[in-house]
């Protein structure tokens, strides 16, 4: 809820499906999370995956990334991982290996990629008549709770990336039994099974985390196949053709450090593209970031003027922009100078809010424009921030010439006639509700709307409590 896509494509989808054509929501604001994260004074952090990201750590904010030793030495066996020819075999081999590891009780963690792998691999456990648990991060406080116990004896719990976040799995369930923690060790720990690897290594590493901590006893392999993502696009053919050479089976895993040398590279290069495309959205960003800056400065310096620096300001925009400065004067006396001020304020923000989202929409457009630049020679970047540049400086003059005109054109109402206590009482028809607009016509300064009854000054007068 309250996402929508924009450029008219979720009006086109709603056309489509024959619902209530709903209008293009605007962009008040945006930033990137990089951009928001430098504007704290401090920054630091704590994971036990941000080795391989300490690159981007040190390129984007400056920090270098410190391993901290474990307090007990690590003694989970990460196996090796086991590679098959089709996605079917590997179920195949997976549930396999789910069967024997469970005919010995020992604790089973399955991590998958999507919420439908993890129901297809439920599915394929209830034909055998595995008990299990599954978890897809839709009801996150109870599933924290059932991934607290997938360290108990016989348990299987099949979860995606999100469910259960930051718990941690005890030994033999929680709280601890001593004497199913003793078993479970017995039966080797808790074992971690993953379907895919993902484009990200640390992903990885986190879901193999779950098992051997505090010096627990653990294992964690991963099961693929050459129909995977990740070996599918990059470097699966290797592996592939050596499969067909060698004529191994669909439902037989092969284990070789050829295979693994190949998966660590895929990974590798994606991740290098995903760094790649981050730091190339925050060029981009950082140009958007300085006119953001220098608006919410301005949008400060407006809300936190005195009464006397706004008079001034105001009168330096009109002479400016060519108003005569003594007609106003004039209208300072007829408005009254506490009600003038609260206007011009109000114009003043209203106008810079407006020409900023209208700003944001098109610099988006820009973006995607200079990128067909590139077929010229030049650089889409150095051309963002060329255009970029002049449309900020024609928002600026833009605000100052509207404010000018918008202000020249503010005209003294007419004051409101006062409202004797017969004609209220000769309105009154009936008994008014409490949330109803109070009869007397007394108007409200904060909203320029009628009172409600209940808050009316009049609520005790007798014309009420008829």
């Amino acid at each position: 809820p309250g996402r929508r896509w924009s450029g008219g494509l979720h009006q086109a989808v709603e056309a489509k499906e024959g619902v209530t054509v709903q209008p293009e929501s605007l962009t008040m604001a945006t930033i990137t999370f990089q951009n928001y994260f430098r504007m704290y004074t401090k920054l630091a952090g704590m994971t036990g995956t941000a080795k391989t990201s300490a690159e981007e750590f040190a390129k984007v904010y400056g920090l270098e990334v410190i391993s901290i030793p474990p307090n007990k030495p690590l003694i989970r066996k990460d196996l090796s991982d086991k590679v098959l020819k089709t996605e079917n075999g590997k179920y195949k081999v997976l549930v396999e290996e789910i069967k024997q590891r469970h005919a010995k009780s020992q604790p089973i963690l399955v991590g998958t990629r999507s919420v439908q792998k993890n129901e297809f691999l439920g599915s394929l456990l209830d034909r055998e008549g595995i008990p299990h648990q599954i978890l897809n991060a839709k009801h996150h406080e109870k599933e924290g709770q059932i991934i607290a116990q997938a360290g108990r004896l016989g348990a299987v719990t099949i979860a995606t990336n999100m469910a259960g976040r930051g718990v941690d799995i005890l030994l033999g369930g929680n709280p601890e039994d001593p004497e199913q923690r003793r078993k479970v060790i017995e039966s080797g720990g808790l074992h971690i099974i993953a379907t895919e690897r993902h484009d990200a290594r640390r992903i990885d590493d986190q879901l193999r985390g779950r098992s051997g901590r505090q010096g627990d006893p653990g294992s964690s392999q991963f099961f693929l196949s050459l129909e995977d993502d990740l070996l599918r696009i990059f470097g699966g053919e290797t592996i592939q053709k050596m499969m067909e050479v060698l004529k191994i089976p669909e439902n037989e895993p092969i284990e070789a450090s050829i295979v693994s040398k190949a998966i660590e590279e895929a990974q590798s290069k994606i991740e290098g593209f995903n760094l790649d495309a981050r730091s190339h959205l925050l060029e981009y960003d950082d140009v958007v970031n300085k006119h953001r800056e220098t608006i919410y400065r301005k949008r400060k310096e407006i809300l936190e003027k005195s009464k006397e620096e706004t008079a001034l300001y105001v009168l330096e925009l009109l002479d400016k922009n060519g108003f005569n400065k003594e007609d106003y004067q004039k209208k300072e006396k007829e408005i009254g100078l506490d009600s003038l001020r609260q206007v011009e304020k109000y114009i003043f923000l209203k106008i810079i809010d407006s020409l900023w989202v209208d700003h944001l929409e098109n610099l988006q457009t820009l973006q995607d424009a200079v990128r067909l630049r590139a077929y010229g020679q030049k650089d889409p970047l150095v051309e963002f921030k060329n255009e970029a540049h002049k449309m900020f400086k024609s928002l600026l003059t833009m605000f100052e010439s509207e404010a000018a005109k918008v202000l020249d054109g503010i005209k003294p109402g007419p004051q409101p006639k006062a409202t004797t206590s017969a004609q209220v009482a000769q309105r009154i028809g009936e008994k008014v509700g409490r949330n109803d607009p109070c009869p007397c016509g007394a108007i409200n300064p904060d909203t320029n709307k009628p009172y409600k009854y209940k808050r009316c000054g009049l609520i005790n007068a007798s014309y009420h409590n008829k």
